[in-house]
Protein backbone atom coordinates (compact mmCIF):
# COMPACT_ATOMS: atom_id res chain seq x y z
CA UNK A 1 0.00 0.00 0.00
CA UNK A 2 2.97 2.20 0.71
CA UNK A 3 4.56 1.65 -2.74
CA UNK A 4 0.88 2.52 -4.50
CA UNK A 5 0.54 5.30 -2.97
CA UNK A 6 3.96 7.15 -2.83
CA UNK A 7 3.94 6.35 -6.71
CA UNK A 8 0.89 7.87 -6.84
CA UNK A 9 2.08 10.57 -5.10
CA UNK A 10 5.18 11.40 -7.60
CA UNK A 11 2.93 11.02 -10.67
CA UNK A 12 0.61 13.36 -9.69
CA UNK A 13 3.62 16.36 -8.71
CA UNK A 14 4.42 15.24 -12.79
CA UNK A 15 7.73 13.78 -11.84
CA UNK A 16 8.86 10.76 -13.56
CA UNK A 17 8.33 7.71 -11.56
CA UNK A 18 11.77 6.20 -11.72
CA UNK A 19 11.10 3.83 -9.34
CA UNK A 20 9.74 0.97 -11.53
CA UNK A 21 10.54 -2.04 -11.86
CA UNK A 22 13.14 -1.67 -15.15
CA UNK A 23 17.02 -1.43 -14.50
CA UNK A 24 17.15 1.43 -16.70
CA UNK A 25 16.16 5.13 -14.81
CA UNK A 26 15.14 8.12 -16.28
CA UNK A 27 17.12 10.97 -13.91
CA UNK A 28 19.62 11.00 -11.14
CA UNK A 29 18.16 9.97 -8.30
CA UNK A 30 19.03 12.43 -5.34
CA UNK A 31 20.14 10.95 -1.81
CA UNK A 32 17.11 12.42 -0.25
CA UNK A 33 15.00 10.44 -2.75
CA UNK A 34 17.02 7.18 -2.12
CA UNK A 35 16.73 7.63 1.56
CA UNK A 36 12.69 8.34 1.39
CA UNK A 37 12.28 5.14 -0.82
CA UNK A 38 14.47 2.99 1.46
CA UNK A 39 12.31 4.51 4.62
CA UNK A 40 8.95 3.77 2.74
CA UNK A 41 10.05 0.52 1.12
CA UNK A 42 13.17 -0.62 2.31
CA UNK A 43 12.51 -0.78 6.19
CA UNK A 44 9.33 -3.18 6.69
CA UNK A 45 11.34 -5.44 4.17
CA UNK A 46 14.45 -5.43 6.86
CA UNK A 47 12.68 -5.60 10.01
CA UNK A 48 10.31 -9.04 8.70
CA UNK A 49 11.08 -12.31 10.16
CA UNK A 50 11.34 -14.79 8.02
CA UNK A 51 11.79 -17.98 10.38
CA UNK A 52 14.85 -20.37 9.05
CA UNK A 53 12.91 -23.80 8.66
CA UNK A 54 15.82 -25.16 6.44
CA UNK A 55 18.79 -24.96 9.13
CA UNK A 56 17.66 -25.00 12.66
CA UNK A 57 20.26 -24.39 15.32
CA UNK A 58 18.98 -24.67 18.99
CA UNK A 59 21.74 -23.58 20.09
CA UNK A 60 22.22 -20.48 18.37
CA UNK A 61 22.12 -17.25 20.49
CA UNK A 62 19.98 -15.42 17.39
CA UNK A 63 16.05 -17.09 17.48
CA UNK A 64 14.72 -17.85 14.50
CA UNK A 65 12.53 -15.27 12.36
CA UNK A 66 16.01 -12.53 13.29
CA UNK A 67 14.67 -9.89 10.70
CA UNK A 68 17.44 -9.02 8.39
CA UNK A 69 18.36 -5.68 9.46
CA UNK A 70 19.07 -7.38 12.97
CA UNK A 71 21.23 -10.26 11.16
CA UNK A 72 23.52 -7.43 9.05
CA UNK A 73 23.83 -5.59 11.76
CA UNK A 74 25.73 -8.52 14.20
CA UNK A 75 27.82 -9.55 11.00
CA UNK A 76 28.84 -6.27 10.38
CA UNK A 77 30.06 -5.89 13.72
CA UNK A 78 31.82 -9.11 14.09
CA UNK A 79 33.41 -9.00 10.66
CA UNK A 80 35.01 -5.26 11.56
CA UNK A 81 35.83 -7.22 15.23
CA UNK A 82 37.64 -9.37 13.04
CA UNK A 83 39.65 -7.60 11.40
CA UNK A 84 40.79 -5.38 14.06
CA UNK A 85 41.66 -8.62 15.92
CA UNK A 86 43.74 -9.68 12.57
CA UNK A 87 45.52 -6.45 12.33
CA UNK A 88 46.91 -6.65 15.84
CA UNK A 89 48.15 -10.21 15.09
CA UNK A 90 50.08 -9.29 12.16
CA UNK A 91 51.12 -6.34 14.10
CA UNK A 92 52.47 -8.20 16.51
CA UNK A 93 56.02 -9.53 16.42
CA UNK A 94 56.08 -12.22 18.87
CA UNK A 95 53.85 -14.47 16.28
CA UNK A 96 55.19 -16.33 13.51
CA UNK A 97 54.43 -15.87 9.61
CA UNK A 98 52.52 -19.00 9.63
CA UNK A 99 50.33 -17.86 12.62
CA UNK A 100 49.64 -14.79 11.00
CA UNK A 101 48.86 -16.61 7.98
CA UNK A 102 46.16 -18.58 9.98
CA UNK A 103 44.85 -16.03 11.07
CA UNK A 104 44.22 -13.96 7.48
CA UNK A 105 42.80 -17.23 6.40
CA UNK A 106 39.99 -16.76 9.20
CA UNK A 107 39.00 -13.30 7.18
CA UNK A 108 39.70 -15.20 3.69
CA UNK A 109 36.79 -18.22 4.50
CA UNK A 110 34.70 -15.79 5.39
CA UNK A 111 34.94 -13.34 2.30
CA UNK A 112 34.26 -16.92 0.53
CA UNK A 113 31.23 -18.22 2.31
CA UNK A 114 30.30 -14.36 2.24
CA UNK A 115 30.85 -14.36 -1.88
CA UNK A 116 29.36 -17.65 -2.78
CA UNK A 117 25.98 -17.16 -0.77
CA UNK A 118 26.36 -14.17 -2.57
CA UNK A 119 26.50 -15.32 -6.12
CA UNK A 120 24.52 -18.48 -5.22
CA UNK A 121 21.81 -16.05 -4.90
CA UNK A 122 22.10 -13.70 -8.03
CA UNK A 123 22.20 -16.81 -10.36
CA UNK A 124 18.76 -17.77 -8.54
CA UNK A 125 17.26 -13.92 -8.21
CA UNK A 126 19.40 -12.18 -10.98
CA UNK A 127 17.08 -9.03 -11.73
CA UNK A 128 17.79 -7.31 -7.91
CA UNK A 129 21.72 -8.12 -7.75
CA UNK A 130 21.77 -6.23 -11.44
CA UNK A 131 19.92 -3.35 -10.43
CA UNK A 132 22.57 -3.52 -7.42
CA UNK A 133 25.44 -4.06 -10.20
CA UNK A 134 24.69 -1.48 -12.37
CA UNK A 135 25.12 1.00 -9.83
CA UNK A 136 28.03 0.25 -8.61
CA UNK A 137 31.82 0.89 -9.66
CA UNK A 138 32.87 -2.20 -8.41
CA UNK A 139 31.45 -5.75 -7.49
CA UNK A 140 32.63 -9.05 -5.08
CA UNK A 141 33.22 -12.24 -6.83
CA UNK A 142 36.05 -14.92 -6.96
CA UNK A 143 38.59 -13.94 -8.71
CA UNK A 144 40.08 -16.78 -10.85
CA UNK A 145 43.65 -17.57 -11.65
CA UNK A 146 43.25 -19.15 -14.99
CA UNK A 147 42.74 -16.77 -17.93
CA UNK A 148 40.41 -18.38 -19.51
CA UNK A 149 38.04 -18.15 -16.29
CA UNK A 150 38.44 -14.46 -16.35
CA UNK A 151 37.15 -13.81 -19.83
CA UNK A 152 34.15 -15.76 -18.39
CA UNK A 153 33.88 -13.93 -15.62
CA UNK A 154 34.26 -10.48 -17.34
CA UNK A 155 32.07 -11.68 -19.41
CA UNK A 156 29.38 -12.50 -16.41
CA UNK A 157 29.89 -8.69 -14.22
CA UNK A 158 29.45 -6.69 -17.74
CA UNK A 159 26.82 -8.19 -20.06
CA UNK A 160 24.83 -10.13 -17.40
CA UNK A 161 25.38 -7.56 -14.58
CA UNK A 162 25.86 -4.60 -16.59
CA UNK A 163 28.33 -3.61 -14.02
CA UNK A 164 29.14 0.20 -13.67
CA UNK A 165 26.01 1.01 -16.63
CA UNK A 166 23.94 3.04 -14.27
CA UNK A 167 26.80 4.17 -12.43
CA UNK A 168 27.51 8.36 -12.37
CA UNK A 169 30.91 8.22 -13.73
CA UNK A 170 30.62 6.79 -17.29
CA UNK A 171 32.35 3.23 -16.67
CA UNK A 172 30.25 1.13 -18.94
CA UNK A 173 30.55 2.59 -22.37
CA UNK A 174 27.59 1.72 -24.73
CA UNK A 175 28.18 -0.36 -27.40
CA UNK A 176 30.37 1.77 -29.91
CA UNK A 177 31.26 4.54 -27.57
CA UNK A 178 34.39 5.23 -25.43
CA UNK A 179 34.59 6.23 -21.98
CA UNK A 180 37.20 7.95 -19.96
CA UNK A 181 40.18 7.13 -19.01
CA UNK A 182 41.72 6.42 -15.69
CA UNK A 183 45.35 7.20 -17.55
CA UNK A 184 44.53 10.52 -17.98
CA UNK A 185 45.96 12.13 -15.41
CA UNK A 186 42.95 14.58 -15.17
CA UNK A 187 40.75 12.19 -14.90
CA UNK A 188 42.57 10.35 -12.48
CA UNK A 189 42.88 14.08 -10.22
CA UNK A 190 38.86 14.28 -10.62
CA UNK A 191 38.03 10.77 -9.29
CA UNK A 192 39.95 11.08 -6.43
CA UNK A 193 38.69 14.55 -5.58
CA UNK A 194 35.19 13.21 -5.97
CA UNK A 195 36.18 10.21 -3.38
CA UNK A 196 37.26 12.85 -0.77
CA UNK A 197 33.69 15.01 -1.13
CA UNK A 198 32.36 11.65 -0.16
CA UNK A 199 34.63 10.73 2.50
CA UNK A 200 34.20 14.78 3.89
CA UNK A 201 30.42 14.69 4.02
CA UNK A 202 30.93 10.87 5.72
CA UNK A 203 33.21 13.06 8.23
CA UNK A 204 30.76 16.27 8.87
CA UNK A 205 27.90 12.95 9.17
CA UNK A 206 30.53 12.15 12.29
CA UNK A 207 30.57 15.17 13.54
CA UNK A 208 27.07 16.65 13.26
CA UNK A 209 24.90 12.63 13.19
CA UNK A 210 21.69 14.78 14.06
CA UNK A 211 22.20 17.82 11.65
CA UNK A 212 22.06 19.84 14.63
CA UNK A 213 24.16 22.54 12.77
CA UNK A 214 22.49 22.53 9.87
CA UNK A 215 23.69 20.51 6.52
CA UNK A 216 27.51 21.20 5.65
CA UNK A 217 28.91 22.19 2.46
CA UNK A 218 29.99 18.70 1.30
CA UNK A 219 27.13 16.92 2.95
CA UNK A 220 24.50 19.10 0.94
CA UNK A 221 25.96 18.94 -2.24
CA UNK A 222 26.20 14.55 -1.27
CA UNK A 223 22.19 14.79 -0.11
CA UNK A 224 20.68 17.57 -2.61
CA UNK A 225 22.64 17.43 -5.88
CA UNK A 226 22.98 14.47 -8.22
CA UNK A 227 26.23 14.23 -9.95
CA UNK A 228 25.21 14.65 -13.60
CA UNK A 229 25.85 16.56 -16.40
CA UNK A 230 23.45 19.44 -15.89
CA UNK A 231 24.94 22.22 -15.43
CA UNK A 232 24.15 23.68 -12.63
CA UNK A 233 24.56 20.36 -10.45
CA UNK A 234 27.83 20.20 -12.26
CA UNK A 235 28.83 23.66 -11.27
CA UNK A 236 28.03 22.30 -8.05
CA UNK A 237 30.08 19.70 -7.21
CA UNK A 238 32.99 21.62 -9.38
CA UNK A 239 33.06 23.90 -6.68
CA UNK A 240 33.24 21.94 -3.74
CA UNK A 241 36.09 19.93 -5.79
CA UNK A 242 37.66 22.68 -6.42
CA UNK A 243 37.72 23.73 -2.58
CA UNK A 244 38.96 20.39 -2.36
CA UNK A 245 41.86 21.07 -4.48
CA UNK A 246 42.79 24.00 -3.12
CA UNK A 247 43.73 22.55 0.35
CA UNK A 248 46.34 20.22 -1.13
CA UNK A 249 47.37 22.59 -3.69
CA UNK A 250 47.04 26.59 -2.35
CA UNK A 251 48.51 27.81 -5.74
CA UNK A 252 47.02 25.31 -8.54
CA UNK A 253 48.67 28.43 -11.29
CA UNK A 254 52.00 27.46 -10.05
CA UNK A 255 51.51 23.34 -10.44
CA UNK A 256 53.36 22.57 -13.19
CA UNK A 257 50.12 20.40 -14.66
CA UNK A 258 47.58 22.12 -13.63
CA UNK A 259 49.17 25.68 -15.29
CA UNK A 260 49.65 24.09 -18.78
CA UNK A 261 45.97 23.67 -18.43
CA UNK A 262 45.10 27.45 -17.35
CA UNK A 263 47.57 28.18 -20.38
CA UNK A 264 45.43 27.42 -22.74
CA UNK A 265 44.79 30.77 -25.51
CA UNK A 266 41.34 30.15 -25.85
CA UNK A 267 40.41 29.63 -21.42
CA UNK A 268 41.19 32.79 -20.48
CA UNK A 269 38.59 33.86 -22.38
CA UNK A 270 35.68 32.00 -21.77
CA UNK A 271 34.01 31.43 -18.40
CA UNK A 272 32.79 28.94 -16.97
CA UNK A 273 30.95 25.87 -19.10
CA UNK A 274 32.31 27.56 -22.50
CA UNK A 275 30.02 31.34 -21.57
CA UNK A 276 32.07 34.44 -22.66
CA UNK A 277 33.46 36.50 -19.77
CA UNK A 278 32.33 39.61 -18.43
CA UNK A 279 34.49 42.15 -17.42
CA UNK A 280 32.57 41.23 -13.77
CA UNK A 281 33.57 37.88 -14.13
CA UNK A 282 37.11 38.48 -15.10
CA UNK A 283 37.72 41.21 -12.24
CA UNK A 284 36.21 38.55 -9.58
CA UNK A 285 38.32 36.02 -11.31
CA UNK A 286 41.60 38.34 -11.07
CA UNK A 287 41.66 40.65 -7.97
CA UNK A 288 41.84 44.09 -7.73
CA UNK A 289 45.66 44.26 -7.74
CA UNK A 290 46.37 44.33 -11.01
CA UNK A 291 49.58 42.33 -10.48
CA UNK A 292 47.74 39.10 -10.02
CA UNK A 293 45.95 39.06 -12.87
CA UNK A 294 47.87 36.74 -14.80
CA UNK A 295 47.59 34.15 -12.06
CA UNK A 296 43.74 35.02 -11.54
CA UNK A 297 43.43 34.43 -15.20
CA UNK A 298 45.23 31.07 -15.27
CA UNK A 299 43.75 29.90 -12.23
CA UNK A 300 40.09 30.59 -13.45
CA UNK A 301 40.84 28.72 -17.01
CA UNK A 302 42.39 26.10 -14.95
CA UNK A 303 38.98 25.33 -12.94
CA UNK A 304 36.76 25.94 -16.01
CA UNK A 305 39.33 23.36 -17.74
CA UNK A 306 38.83 20.66 -15.15
CA UNK A 307 34.68 21.25 -15.26
CA UNK A 308 34.64 20.49 -19.14
CA UNK A 309 36.66 17.12 -17.74
CA UNK A 310 34.27 16.17 -15.29
CA UNK A 311 31.04 16.82 -17.71
CA UNK A 312 32.76 14.07 -20.06
CA UNK A 313 33.26 11.58 -17.42
CA UNK A 314 29.82 11.66 -16.34
CA UNK A 315 27.47 9.50 -17.77
CA UNK A 316 24.11 11.46 -20.02
CA UNK A 317 20.81 10.88 -18.81
CA UNK A 318 18.91 8.43 -21.15
CA UNK A 319 15.91 6.11 -21.07
CA UNK A 320 16.96 2.71 -23.06
CA UNK A 321 12.84 2.04 -24.03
Amino acid sequence: MAKRETDAGRQKKGKPNQYKGETNVEHFVTEDERRTRWIMEGIPMLTAEYPDSEESDPDSEEPEGTSLARLEHVANIYVKQLARQIHRCCSDKKWTGYQKRVACEQLVGLAFLSTESMNRLAKEFPEPFREIAEELPHFPCLFPAHTEDLRSLQKIMWDEFNLGKRHTLKLHAEPGRKTFSKKTWVNALLIDLIQLVHKSAQHEAELDPGLDYGLDTFREVIYHVPLSPDPQNTKRWLDVIWKLLLVGIPEPEKHPQLRKLGQHPSRTERAHFGERKTSRIIKDAVGKNAKHQTAGYVRAAIKEALGKYLVRMLRKEQSDK
